[in-house]
């Protein structure tokens, strides 16, 4: 079960976080956001990595590589499992989940891959928004809904 999603921009500020579950509070809030910037560190280091295999490959592998935004699993604790995914402009998406749930240790790396694209389209559906600005947080009410959903219902 998804635990709590993040939306990084390209400089590394949180535009979205966001999580369900039964424990609330500012300890649980902290941790959540402390998984999310330590996957910064895996993301920056896997996109170095594909940058610098990019460059010593052909033009046709690189043109693939590029097109895959899906990082896959970026690290995991004994409690839980974080993805990544980075969009072309560099907007990082980070899903944690509960690798403790007994659904949480069963996901699929399909179904991450697909939640993440979804992600990925309400973002752009949010800051499509007119009077959203670019680089501030997002704070929409129907956003938070939506991502609340997808958690809910895909992961």
């Amino acid at each position: 079960m998804a635990v709590c999603v993040a939306i990084i921009g390209k400089d590394n500020s949180p535009l979205y976080i966001g999580g369900i579950g039964n424990e609330s509070g500012t300890d649980n809030e902290l941790s959540r956001q402390w998984l999310v910037h330590t996957a910064l560190d895996a993301l920056e280091e896997r996109l170095a990595t594909t940058n610098t295999s990019n460059t010593n490959t052909s033009a046709n592998a690189a043109r693939t590589d590029l097109r895959d935004l899906y990082l896959g699993l970026l690290y995991s604790t004994d409690t839980h499992k974080i993805y990544g995914y980075v969009t072309n402009t560099r907007i990082k998406l980070v899903l944690v989940t509960s690798s403790t749930s007994p659904s949480g240790s069963n996901i699929r790396d399909a179904e991450v891959r697909t939640a993440l694209r979804r992600l990925h389209a309400l973002y752009a559906d949010a800051i499509c928004n007119p009077f959203h600005l670019p680089g501030d947080q997002i704070v929409s009410r129907k956003f938070d809904k939506q991502v609340k959903s997808l958690m809910m219902n895909n992961v």
